[in-house]
């Protein structure tokens, strides 16, 4: 598979030192983007990348737009006190064509490190210093230092990621896998395999179930699994399609537990879904 190596700039990935200490509640904001892009926070055009600034820790939404195509990458990012989030995006004509990554850290109560990484598309091989360890989401503990975080999905270009990890904190990595140019750029819809039971949502005119409820968003295939249980490892019982609204039932790290026709219930990874209450 083709492999992208991506940089984090001035890579000494540590906790952010900001010039007035007093200024607890402040995070760090890098971008890096190709083509240049302007940057939007909260609906706020901030500047252009590259960019490097700081702002209030909290929740945000960013959106990239680049300046020649017109093409944009918009996503929710949290921006943590005293420490650095740095984007890398490549910014295509579609989600299928962007790749890049957002990186940040995350205090953790204890004196551990950790790498939590989630991808799009799902279900991505992870290794971390060429060793295969599972498939994303995935949250393993590692030690300190310096690591090579590779994603790759078959059909997809895969991403090397070097983070520096620091003890006491969760380096998150959030990366987005483009299409390879030798994959189809679309995918036709998969056979119902009538031995499954059929999800709810899937008849156009069905009505809404009642809240709290999810819904599907656009997937790279076309498509959710639904699983037995939470984790890539479990069975996949059915499919949902983007657009489909099942009833909510409870959530776990990344997932949601629905159920997908009446009487059945099936686990769906939360990225790819909105809930609703």
């Amino acid at each position: 598979m083709l492999i992208v190596l991506l940089f984090l700039a001035a890579l000494g990935f540590v906790i952010y030192k900001l010039i007035f200490t007093h200024q607890s509640a402040i995070a760090g904001l890098k971008i890096k983007t190709t083509p240049q892009a302007s940057v939007y926070l909260d609906d706020k055009l901030i500047g252009k990348t590259p960019y490097d600034g700081r702002h209030p820790a909290g929740n945000y939404a960013l959106k990239l737009v680049a300046d020649e195509s017109g093409g944009s990458w918009q996503d929710k990012i949290v921006l943590t006190p005293q420490t650095l989030t740095y984007v890398d995006k490549e910014i295509g004509s579609s989600d299928l064509t962007t790749q890049g990554d957002v990186v940040s850290l995350e205090k953790i109560d204890n004196e551990e490190t950790e790498i939590s990484i989630i991808s799009t598309p799902d279900a991505a091989i992870v290794s971390i210093d060429g060793i295969e360890k599972g498939i994303s989401p995935l949250n393993i503990p590692v030690l300190d230092g310096e690591h090579d975080i590779v994603a790759d999905s078959t059909g997809f270009i895969g991403r090397t990621i070097k983070i520096q990890a620091v003890k006491g904190f969760r380096v998150n990595i959030n990366t987005q896998l483009a299409l390879s140019s030798q994959a189809p750029q679309s995918q036709p819809s998969p056979t119902a395999d009538a031995s499954k039971p059929q999800p709810t949502g899937s008849t156009p005119g069905t009505p809404e179930p009642a809240k709290p409820y999810v819904v599907i968003k656009s997937t790279p295939t076309n498509f959710l699994r639904v699983r037995f249980d939470a984790s890539l490892a479990a069975s996949e019982v059915a499919r949902l399609k983007p657009g489909d609204k099942v009833p909510y039932l409870e959530e776990k790290s990344g997932w949601f537990k629905v159920n997908y026709v009446e009487g059945k219930e099936g686990w769906i990874s939360s990225r790819y879904a909105d809930k609703v209450e």
